[in-house]
């Protein structure tokens, strides 16, 4: 069993069999390392037992360490201490020495996929407020019934005219390009272990 604690008041404990991730805020701390030092761990910590870890990522130029378990789970463990963090993920690599360990860039559609899918969510969004705003600008009438949903909405939006909805447009659009931008260059070298 290994354990470190953060400046910011987190703590990672290893044991054979599991990863615990804790705050010292409700313990004391010279308590908890006297029972890490008899293996004795709090039961109230958040644990994940290695036998559901699926993979672990570890960014170079970022303090977060993700770890994917169960079915679709996924734990952000920030360590803002890149020397702890490198040492709990070589003692993680030591203990899942079954996982297989490689090291490279995250694939461009991994990091792309989010930002695309608003891009395409918003042209879609408004290819049909635009329709819509160029008939009412014809002069016909739309009217909803019932409940008003999505559909009134977007009637709603395109009362403004093609000009204002053009110009919406294109300041969701760029902001979602200015996001996808950010986020590729935060693109870095990534460590996997994956079983």
């Amino acid at each position: 069993m290994k354990y470190w604690f953060g400046n910011d008041n987190n703590f990672i404990v290893v044991t054979n069999e599991s990863i615990y991730i804790g705050k010292t805020n409700k313990y004391i701390k010279s308590e908890l390392v006297t029972g890490f030092e008899k293996s004795i761990i709090p039961e109230d910590i958040f644990n994940i037992p290695f036998s559901y870890i699926k993979s672990i990522e570890n960014p170079e130029e970022d303090n977060k360490m993700k770890v994917f378990y169960g079915g679709s789970s996924e734990e952000e463990i920030i360590i803002n201490d890149e020397k702890i963090k490198r040492e709990v993920f070589l003692y993680l690599k030591e203990s899942l020495f079954r996982f297989n360990y490689f090291k490279e860039k995250p694939s461009f559609m991994k990091y792309i996929k989010p930002q695309a899918f608003a891009i395409l969510f918003s042209t879609a969004i408004f290819l049909w407020i635009f329709f819509l705003a160029g008939e009412i600008e014809k002069g016909y009438e739309y009217e909803v019934r019932g409940r008003q949903g999505l559909g009134g909405l977007i009637l709603g939006l395109a009362q403004f005219g093609t000009v204002k909805v053009i110009l919406g447009y294109l300041i969701i659009l760029s902001i979602a390009v200015f996001a996808l931008i950010k986020k590729l260059k935060k693109r870095t070298l990534t460590e996997y272990l994956v079983r």
